[in-house]
């Protein structure tokens, strides 16, 4: 490595890349540029546009040297690994940009061969197909694993746009509560002070979101693992015993002997510092999920019911209304707004009217929205109507038949549930739903004959079923990939199938998002 060459490592972010270039640009002599002396390394590949921009300025080949660069999955907590790769949701089901699909099968070919060729893979949906049929072409020219007996007995593959749902309901379980609220990266959560004014534009108060850091992975946070896929009103009374050990603990050390404090000091007394601190961060998390989501989430748990439910639809549409002006927050509405486009269906005068008052209420500039949610899938473009606000076409939004679906694969429980003791998935939802990777995951632990398995999903989605004598699974152990980006509360649901059944589920995606995260990518005008 040239130690005078300068390097730049960035995502394969046009808008990004062009700043590293003006940057460049403006530190060079064009006329004479030096050789190679710049390195753009981008993740995951470069692609065509990054080498045409370089050639018009005259930079490609002489003074700017471009790398791809694809990591291996990071491990983030015990049965999760993340590519960590942000832009994959908006590039493949709101761009339909396929550049990035490659990415995924070569990460699967990657882990395949350390783990060894799996026997037994179910890939539902368009993508998934494509990276099933990406990662054949990468067996026949680069070889299988040399692993004779695997340790992965099955690969369950699903697209994002399959389960919007999922995405779209407020979780009640710690750890997608914490990525509610906290931007989460890699696993790692750091919150550090930020001033921020006392209302909003709207004169509404902003709520202080307090500092805390914590390490979202099991093995390195005891307090964590106890508590992650926990009911969240169950949290804080965790908590609270655990501080009540600590004080306890605390009162006994005054009255150790000098060779017992020495033993304590030695052995004991990091342990005990560090599960403090850990646990100090988690009230402090637990306080401002309550202070953020309080009024929301109380509220929310019964609209959101009636929504899978297909309940008072009137209601629904009102609380979305009013839910505008009392949170002023875009995500927040379009998120409610998403989740009544996927399940109950609503009439052209319907969206209109949340449509011109969203436009009202957050600004014009969101125009373009309407055709992201379309290429996404939630919207139906097969009519389209001239609405009040001028000659602007607007799709007409159907109804995914969501409830048929739901019903067929009992993904909508009958039941009350015991958020203590949960005996059912549903319970990361409030026990209101489960996520049909859950739903997928458990037919075939549960080994559910394939023709049944095919009637239930073939309408789902694009559906493969491969089957080299590998079924029922002959190793317990599923590996599950969601192309688009997977949340805490699928996880929790697989980690409650795993408790359950005692087989071993490790789930594999390009990022792990949240609801709001998603709402970002739809408000996000293309690069």
């Amino acid at each position: 490595m040239d130690s005078k060459a300068i390097y730049y490592m960035i995502y394969s972010d046009f808008s990004v890349f062009k700043l590293v270039i003006d940057q460049i640009r403006s530190s060079v002599d064009i006329e004479n540029p030096p050789k190679n002396k710049f390195h753009v390394v981008v993740i995951p590949r470069v692609t065509y546009l990054f080498e045409k921009e370089l050639e018009e300025y005259g930079l490609f080949h002489t003074c700017v040297k471009l790398h791809s660069y694809q990591w291996l999955p990071i491990h983030i907590d015990t049965g999760i690994l993340s590519l960590e790769i942000p832009f994959c949701f908006r590039s493949l089901f709101i761009n339909q940009d396929l550049n990035y699909l490659p990415m995924f099968s070569k990460c699967l070919w990657q882990l395949l061969l350390v783990v060894g060729k799996v026997d037994f893979i179910l890939a539902l949906g368009q993508y998934s197909n494509g990276i099933l049929s990406q990662l054949d072409t990468l067996w026949e020219e680069s070889g299988y694993s040399d692993k004779l007996d695997s340790d992965i007995g099955g690969l369950i593959l699903m697209d994002r746009s399959l389960d919007y749902t999922s995405t779209l309901l407020t979780p009640g379980i710690y750890s997608a509560l914490l990525k509610e609220v906290y931007k989460v990266n890699a696993g790692y959560c750091e919150s550090k002070h930020e001033d921020c004014p006392p209302v909003d534009s709207k004169f509404n108060p902003n709520i202080k979101i307090n500092p805390v850091v914590i390490n979202l992975n099991s093995e390195q946070d005891q307090i964590y693992a106890s508590i992650k896929n926990k009911y969240f009103t169950e949290v804080t009374s965790v908590l609270s015993s655990l501080t009540k050990e600590l004080k306890k603990e605390k009162l006994n050390s005054k009255e150790m002997s000098v060779d017992e404090i020495k033993k304590y000091v030695q052995t004991q007394l990091g342990a005990t510092n560090s599960r403090k601190k850990n646990i100090a961060n988690h009230l402090i998390a637990a306080e401002t999920i309550v202070n953020v989501l309080g009024w929301r989430f109380e509220n929310l748990s019964e609209i959101e019911l009636n929504i899978i439910n297909n309940a008072s639809k009137s209601s629904n549409l009102e609380f979305l209304m009013e839910l505008m002006c009392i949170e002023n927050n875009e995500l927040v509405s379009l998120r409610l707004f998403c989740l009544l486009l996927v399940t109950q269906e609503l009439s052209e005068n319907e969206i209109n009217q949340f449509w011109g008052k969203f436009l009202h209420h957050f600004g014009y500039k969101y125009g373009y929205v309407l055709q992201n949610l379309t290429n996404a899938g939630m919207i139906s473009d097969s009519r389209t109507t001239i609405n009040k606000f001028g000659n602007i076409k607007i799709p007409k939004f159907s109804s995914k038949q969501f409830y048929s679906v739901a019903n067929r694969l009992k993904q909508i429980p009958s039941h009350k549930i015991d958020y203590q003791h949960p005996t059912c998935p549903s319970y990361v939802f409030r026990g209101a739903y489960i996520p049909l990777i859950t739903q997928i995951s458990s037919m075939v632990l549960n080994s559910m004959p394939l023709e049944e398995i095919k009637s239930k999903l073939e309408d789902i989605g694009s559906l493969i079923i491969r089957n080299e004598r590998g079924y029922p699974l002959q190793k317990r152990t599923l590996l599950v990939f969601v192309i688009g980006g997977v949340t805490y509360a699928e996880i929790g649901a697989l980690n409650f199938i795993e408790d359950l059944t005692g087989v071993k589920v490790i789930v594999l995606s390009d990022q792990i998002i949240s609801g709001n995260d998603l709402m970002e990518n739809f408000l996000e005008l293309a690069k």
